[in-house]
């Protein structure tokens, strides 16, 4: 016999409102802790004196996250999505007091393990409790908050940055929200019989997963790596922190208003388009002014595609929920895993400006990839 949540939702293609809130509370301590990452990657470097190539690691515990609860999440969701919802706050809550104590590797990395855990399983989750007709407008709806959250993020640190205090103090700032998320009972998601396992995707599923991590390992290219482009135009840290927020304002405007468009014939061409023209002004761009303005630009273009990705994925015909879920799990943490890795690369190679480049080509691999929908 499943396991059931507490509560049980009445009609599992309608989520309640209930689902909603637990749902938002999760997504802005995800969204915050997600934000973090560049300020974070950027700030223990210069506190260890070491290259941020060697410690990019750090921020790649979510992608690591993703393909483990991919490989288990058909299983672990028999427990109730709203179980594990709650079970990944609390766990997100203790990473992430650990990555602000102490920029000691061993505890620092500790945290990041169980903040990248966490946030994997909200992840994992959030597809299969909003699963169902219009699933693309609440998922553009539920990152929205998750961007809307981020957009604090750098300012925090560039604020605590600015004050001489350690940036890395602001990770503190949603354990609050993640401990309320702990503390309330939720709904549970659909139940899906049996434990099974993850299926290697084929077909439409294949597609909707290379669609998924085309489009994550083009956000996780600015994520991680957009506050160190900005040091690199000369500006300090905790201006560069600041100055980070531009990308998650454009996100946060650009998947707020998605759910209009994201339906159109048209919508992923002109995501890619705007992608592609901001990522070429953060190439071309001398000072900070310019970089800013680059990353506005490619947020807005970026901020739709994941969701419109995701959303095609767990509307591919005869897949279960916590498959869809699970596959999409992998698709994030195969995106998150690489692509700022291999940034982190180039920028030791050829340097971060012409690194950046990167999103351009993924977003020609996406375009290609969307007229085979």
């Amino acid at each position: 016999m499943a396991v059931k949540d507490e509560v049980t939702a009445p009609d599992a293609h309608a989520p309640s409102r209930d689902v909603g809130r637990v749902i938002a509370l999760a997504q802005a301590g995800l969204g915050y802790l997600v934000s973090s990452f560049g300020p974070y990657l950027a700030g223990i470097s210069a506190e260890l004196d070491r290259p941020r190539g060697e410690l990019v690691w750090l921020t790649m515990t979510f992608g690591a996250g993703l393909v483990l609860t991919a490989i288990t999440g058909p299983t672990v969701l028999r427990a109730g999505t709203g179980r594990v919802l709650r079970l990944a706050c609390a766990v997100i809550a203790l990473g992430a007091v650990g990555m602000a104590l102490s920029p000691q590797l061993a505890l620092a990395g500790t945290g990041s393990v169980l903040v990248g855990l966490g946030c994997a399983a909200i992840a994992l989750a959030t597809p299969s409790l909003l699963r169902g007709p219009g699933a693309a407008k609440r998922l553009v709806i539920a990152v929205g908050v998750a961007s809307a959250a981020g957009v604090c993020a750098p300012l925090a640190f560039g604020a605590l940055a600015t004050a001489g205090l350690p940036g890395r103090w602001a990770i503190l700032i949603p354990v609050p929200v993640l401990l309320v998320a702990v503390a309330h009972r939720t709904v549970r998601g659909p139940e899906d019989g049996p434990a099974l396992r993850l299926r290697v995707p084929v077909g439409p599923a294949a597609l909707g997963w290379l669609g998924v991590v085309l489009s994550v390992a083009c956000e996780f290219c600015f994520v991680v790596w957009a506050v160190a482009r900005l040091v690199d135009t000369g500006v300090a840290l905790g201006t560069a922190s600041a100055l980070g927020a531009s990308f998650g304002v454009g996100m946060a405007v650009g998947r707020l208003v998605g759910p209009r468009f994201v339906d159109r014939p048209w919508a992923v061409n002109g995501a890619a388009g705007l992608t592609m023209a901001g990522t070429a002004i953060v190439y071309l761009g001398q000072g900070p002014a310019a970089v800013t303005a680059g990353i506005a630009v490619a947020s807005l273009g970026i901020a739709p595609l994941y969701p419109i990705m995701l959303g095609r994925l767990v509307s591919v015909p005869d897949l279960s929920d916590r498959h869809s879920a699970s596959i999409g799990s992998l698709a994030s943490g195969t995106a998150i895993l690489t692509a700022p890795a291999l940034l982190g690369l180039l920028d030791a190679q050829i340097g971060l400006r012409e690194a950046f480049l990167l999103p351009i080509p993924l977003m020609v691999v996406l375009l290609i990839l969307a007229r085979r929908r």
